[in-house]
Formats: C-alpha cells, sequence, structure tokens
C-alpha cells in the first residue's frame, strides 16, 4: 500500500534531546550517592516519564527519594534546554518535501503537551502536524500501539498507509505492533534484533527517508 502518512517521533528523533534526558537522569542519581549507568538508561528511551521512574524506584528501592530525584532531574533538564535545543539533521527539508508531496503528518510522543510546545516554540512546525498525540492522550505508552493507532485513526488513515519514524527499539514495537511501516534512524541505541528483522528500514539520517519514499 502506498504511504500516505508519516508519523513522526519527537526526542531524538526531531530533537536532538536525548543526551540532555540522559544526563539529567543520572545527575539527580549521583546527587543521591546512586549510579543511574548508560546501560539501564537506554531501557528508559522511547518509555513515559512515569514508568521510567518506576522502574528506578524499583531498582534503588529504600535509598532513592524519588520527589527529590525528581525536581533535581527537572531543575537540571530545564537549564540544559534553557541553552536551546537543536533539530536533528535533515528534519526542514524532509517536513518541506512531506508536505510538498500533501503527506499528511503526525506527531506522536511519549512527552508531555508542555515539553511539545516548548522545544517548538519559535517556528510554526507544530501547527503543521495533522495530528498530535502526547503521552497525555494515551494510558498505555510505548511500546503499547495505542499511541500509533489513535494517530492512524485521528488521520483517518490505515495503519498500513502510514509510515512511522523512531529512533528507539520501543518506539519500533509500537508502530509495527499498530500495524504501521516503520523506519528506525538510531540515535543512542541501535536496532535490537527484534526490530531490525521486522522494520521496513534502518536509514542513517532523516534525508535518507526522502530517497527511501522517492524508491
Amino acid at each position: 500500500m502506498e504511504i500516505q502518512a508519516v508519523l513522526f517521533d519527537m526526542d531524538g528523533l526531531i530533537f536532538d534531546t536525548e543526551g540532555l534526558y540522559k544526563a539529567s537522569w543520572q545527575l539527580a542519581a549521583s546527587e543521591q550517592g546512586l549510579l543511574l549507568d548508560d546501560d539501564f538508561y537506554k531501557t528508559f528511551i522511547g518509555v513515559q516519564d512515569a514508568e521510567c521512574e518506576r522502574r528506578v524506584v524499583a531498582k534503588f528501592g529504600d535509598k532513592l527519594d524519588i520527589e527529590r530525584f525528581k525536581r533535581v532531574r527537572n531543575s537540571d533538564f530545564h537549564a540544559r534546554r534553557a541553552q536551546g535545543v537543536a533539530y536533528k539533521s535533515g528534519f526542514d527539508l524532509l517536513f518541506a518535501d512531506l508536505k510538498k508531496k500533501g503527506l499528511k503528518c503526525a506527531l506522536v510522543t511519549s512527552s508531555a503537551l508542555a515539553e511539545v510546545k516548548h522545544h517548538f516554540n519559535g517556528s510554526d512546525y507544530l501547527a503543521q502536524f495533522d495530528a498530535v498525540i502526547t503521552s497525555e492522550d494515551v494510558v498505555n505508552g510505548k511500546p503499547h500501539p495505542d499511541c500509533y493507532r489513535m494517530a492512524s485513526e485521528q488521520l483517518d488513515i490505515a495503519p498500513a498507509a502510514c509510515l512511522v519514524l523512531e529512533d528507539s527499539n520501543n518506539g519500533m514495537r509500537a508502530g509495527l505492533d499498530a500495524g504501521c511501516k516503520a523506519v528506525m534512524i538510531p540515535d543512542l541505541l541501535q536496532p535490537s534484533e527484534d526490530v531490525a528483522e521486522r522494520a521496513h528500514a534502518v536509514l542513517g539520517n532523516l534525508g535518507d527517508v526522502t530517497r527511501l519514499l522517492m524508491s
């Protein structure tokens, strides 16, 4: 089936934010004398904050003051974010090309709407998406397929005609289980074996998506 819509993840795909998030989560743990290592953090990518916080509590137990952890993490992240959040290479050209071709576009993110608005502040990109799905819109976040099914329904386009763009394995699983085609553009994570087997493609950057759609 011909692609009629492209469904974008946000963090690590459109914006170069995953490194900022990781630094803030790790700092908040170290502030309490705890080590949140890179391998453990990788399990958070593409997952809603509430679930990540549950995993942190399960790992550290009584050693962790979760409310203090969240305050320190949020304060540090906001300070880092205030210095500016960069778009990932190729997003501007890809988005313009999709609009020129008349394809529908949706934003499907595990972040809250306030974060979405902050990241897109100063541009008109957000208003150009035909649907926006955030963590507040679904009970079960990625890797559950609910968010991508909702985007498909709001666009009134069959999942099989939707192309999901993701940087995380959890996001890829969500898109694939929703019945969409899915392309991974790795950021901090390389595709896991199950994702690599099911992915429509694994690409180096967003610029490669245009070439894929033309092929």
